[in-house]
């Protein structure tokens, strides 16, 4: 699996960021959030980028980092989850299992 993470991507990153604070339409909604749309990152200067697997969801790994926040949560925090994060978190598992 590639993973690129840079100075100059988390750069990209937080323009597109700023851009959607502004108005811009660049952004499509996942299982798990806000992803870029095809083409609203500039990747001239990065050689060859495949955007589709920078940006693929697996839903292995999704389920797996979930029950890893959960354990984190249940043995480092029980007591002092908010509710909310807890339902979020249950929510984007939810997501997970079903949509990816």
């Amino acid at each position: 699996r590639v993973r690129f993470r840079s100075k100059q991507w988390y750069q990209r990153r937080v323009r597109g960021i700023f851009d959607r604070t502004n108005g811009a339409d660049n952004s499509v909604s996942s299982p798990v959030g806000l992803l870029p749309k095809e083409g609203t990152i500039n990747t001239s200067d990065l050689g060859s980028v495949d955007m589709k697997e920078l940006f693929r969801l697996d839903r292995g790994e999704w389920v797996a980092e979930c029950e890893a926040i959960e354990k984190y949560f249940a043995e480092q925090i029980p007591n002092d989850t908010p509710a909310r994060v807890s339902e979020q978190l249950r929510e984007l598992r939810t997501r997970v299992e079903k949509d990816l």
